[in-house]
């Protein structure tokens, strides 16, 4: 029997610097490779037992491989891990951004090991199959499209006495016969999803660690937008697994690897009302708790479909917008009405879902005005709790309209976009053989614009994904003040241009840095301040609560990681890093009020008051906002891990004696309860032991 080994596809980020990479949450967030490991299940049921490389996981190794102090390149790391290795087939999945790393695997592969067939699959090999085989000898054959039939027949013609003939006879492959390409008829769609295995998540080793698992629920996408190349590779073919197989598998993955969060795969999950209606119904009447994303279109769910889903569970949705302008969603076959839109986002952050709104930018036919009317939908986004927006420069993808439109005209400018990113920095080898062949890796070239310059498109793009990174309510009171987030861009871009430059940011690019988030609050009060404002005393009172929110400390002393204590007269309060405490002179819930509802700043009221910020995540940007009154603010000053609760206690009573009495309620009592609301909202941490007062005032001083 052959031995198969299949490869994933990579698709983690490097950034140039193996622990910026190692930072980021990339690792926390990667899931396993579920194509690879679906075609591995199938296999397993013939009685192929395959041999299994995550290339995610092999790029992480390799980056604290790095870290220890030996060097070698990421191609050579995984070679050396696939020599140990024994197999007949290598089966090396592909996706767009990745497909140059691809291929050179399977150079190196061949160049030691003759013998071994090398097979293509997945989406960007199935849809540049034959430029692909024309370039690269050494790729012997492609399979396109759904491999889960495909691939298991392709092995049983290996084995057949007459091998030529039989491959001629399976549809979905793209093979060499003599010196001839010969592409084979499409294969049929799998219109019986039910009946495919769970993939083989347990040949993933990290299987334990993960805190969800993706699950395919179905296939295709019946709508025909000109940039996705998914109707392509599905055919157009809309298909959905049974409620009771998505719940038994649910079920399965939760009793096996006790992980209940899930990950639905399906580019359009709700297309099918009726079928998502009785799924929920089933899982609610199964009674167990499950927490699920998904994707959908925004015209394809309702009000009442993201009600019910939310009720059992559904925690995200992905909705792709793509344009914020009504023009281009009728040129790029998208079709969206802008204002439905809206109301079911709106809709899914009431109801507490995680929402991804992504948009699309640099359309060949894109005007200023369309541009702008995109970044304010960006902007405009960031009024809800529970949104995320996100913002792309297009791609030529293979198989696309848009692509078979322009393949004539693209350029490569260096101008990548997202969906082709692989880092801060294209590795050379990887430049030449884009460049080298670009009918088989058109999506890292451009198309070029009509109305304006992609240059400008890049930066308002890593504008506006900047100004959401780093900040949390500034671009959108600057949006709310001045109704044109780009009319803000341009005038912050002739400021910028008028500064002394700032390499600081280092092998950073400048709108990921810190510089960059230093400099637009300069410019917030400098310049658009005193030329654009409207509200001027609000504008500046945001950008003293960014400063507040801005992370400062990354790394704490040992003892500030103690595991929380539970809170007794014994324990030591401290205020925990990422705990700011400002003074606000306008009043800060009417403040907040305005820019979610969209009223007037002008409207905000002047009010003392003072505000407790603590950053718990920078990246998710989950804070804890809380208004204090005078006592708590009090003691809350007194919580520097120097003194006991009992010690707080009587200090407070001594100075506050003039209270007891109110209520009948002593200044002990009023202490201790204070200090617990403090604990429970999180304000305050308790240790088991003293910390010096100096401890975190130190780290502060020295970071910054």
């Amino acid at each position: 029997m052959m031995k198969v080994c299949l490869v994933s596809a990579l698709s983690e980020t490097d950034f140039g610097d193996p622990k910026l990479t190692l930072d980021t949450n990339q690792k926390a967030i990667h899931l396993p490779p579920l194509g690879v490991l679906s075609l591995a299940a199938v296999l397993c049921d013939r009685g192929i037992s395959p041999q299994f490389v995550d290339l995610n996981k092999l790029f992480f190794d390799f980056l604290e491989h790095e870290g220890n102090g030996k060097s070698s390149d990421f191609l050579t790391f995984v070679i050396q891990h696939i020599e140990t290795l024994s197999f007949d087939i290598l089966g090396l999945s592909t996706i767009c951004s990745s497909f140059p790393f691809t291929i050179q695997i399977a150079q190196e592969v061949k160049k030691f090991h003759p013998n071994v067939k090398i097979i293509l699959g997945g989406p960007q090999a199935s849809l540049v199959d034959i430029p692909t085989m024309k370039a690269f000898p050494f790729i012997d054959f492609v399979v396109r499209g759904e491999a889960e039939d495909t691939f298991p027949l392709l092995l049983e013609a290996f084995s057949s006495m007459n091998s030529s003939l039989e491959l001629e006879k399976i549809r979905g492959i793209t093979f060499r016969k003599g010196t001839e390409i010969t592409r084979n008829p499409n294969a049929s769609p799998i219109l019986d999803l039910d009946s495919l295995p769970l993939p083989s998540y347990y040949l993933d080793p990290n299987i334990t660690e993960y805190k969800s698992l993706p699950l395919e629920v179905g296939r295709g996408c019946p709508f025909n937008c000109v940039f996705c190349s998914t109707s392509d590779f599905f055919n157009r073919k809309f298909r959905l697994k049974s409620p009771q197989k998505i719940i038994e598998q649910m079920k399965f993955i939760k009793d096996t690897y006790g992980i209940n969060k899930i990950n639905f795969i399906h580019d359009n999950f709700t297309v099918n009302r009726k079928k998502v209606v009785e799924f929920c119904e089933s899982l609610l009447r199964c009674e167990e708790e499950f927490s699920w994303s998904c994707s959908a279109r925004a015209d394809q769910i309702d009000d009442e479909l993201i009600a019910l889903m939310a009720k059992v569970g559904c925690k995200g949705i992905f909705f792709g917008i793509e344009t914020g302008s009504a023009r281009l969603q009728r040129v790029i076959k998208k079709k969206l009405n802008l204002s439905d839109a809206l109301l079911r986002i709106q809709c899914a952050d009431q109801h507490g879902i995680y929402t991804a709104v992504s948009l699309i930018t640099a359309f060949p036919e894109e005007t200023k005005d369309d541009l702008r009317d995109t970044i304010n939908f960006f902007v405009d986004m960031l009024r809800f709790n529970n949104v995320e927006p996100r913002i792309n420069i297009l791609a030529p993808l293979a198989g696309t309209q848009i692509h078979s439109k322009y393949k004539n005209k693209l350029v490569l400018d260096r101008i990548y976009s997202e969906m082709s990113f692989q880092g801060f920095k294209q590795n050379q080898a990887d430049f030449e053989m884009i460049q080298a062949y670009p009918e088989v890796f058109p999506n890292f070239y451009s198309i070029p614009t009509t109305h304006v310059d992609r240059a400008y498109f890049k930066e308002v793009r890593d504008f506006v994904a900047a100004t959401y990174w780093w900040f949390r309510w500034l671009p959108l009171a600057l949006f709310q003040d001045n109704g044109d987030m780009l009319n803000v861009f341009d005038r912050w871009r002739m400021w910028r241009a008028s500064q002394p430059m700032d390499n600081s940011a280092g092998e950073l690019p400048y709108y990921r840095s810190r510089q960059f988030a230093k400099d637009f609050i300069e410019f917030v009060l400098t310049c658009y301040n005193k030329e654009m404002a409207t509200a001027k005393t609000v504008i500046s009172t945001i950008v003293d609560i960014e400063n507040f929110l801005l992370p400062i400390v990354r790394n704490l002393p040992a003892e500030l990681h103690e595991e929380h204590r539970i809170f007794s007269l014994a324990s030591f309060p401290y205020k925990p890093a990422g705990l700011k405490v400002a003074q606000l002179n306008v009043d800060y819930k009417e403040l907040i009020q305005c820019l979610r509802s969209k009223t007037s700043l002008k409207q905000v009221s002047a009010n003392n008051t003072t505000i407790a910020f603590r950053v718990f995540d920078q990246e998710q940007k989950e804070v804890n906002v809380r208004l204090l009154n005078p006592l708590s603010k009090e003691l809350l000053d007194m919580c520097d891990g120097s003194r006991t609760v009992k010690d707080i206690i009587y200090q407070f009573s001594s100075l506050k004696a003039h209270i007891d009495g109110i209520d009948g309620i002593s200044s002990e009592k009023v202490c201790f309860f204070g200090l617990i609301q403090l604990y429970k909202q999180e304000l305050i941490e308790v240790s088991s032991r003293q910390i010096k007062k100096t401890t975190h005032a130190d780290v502060l001083e020295e970071k910054l």
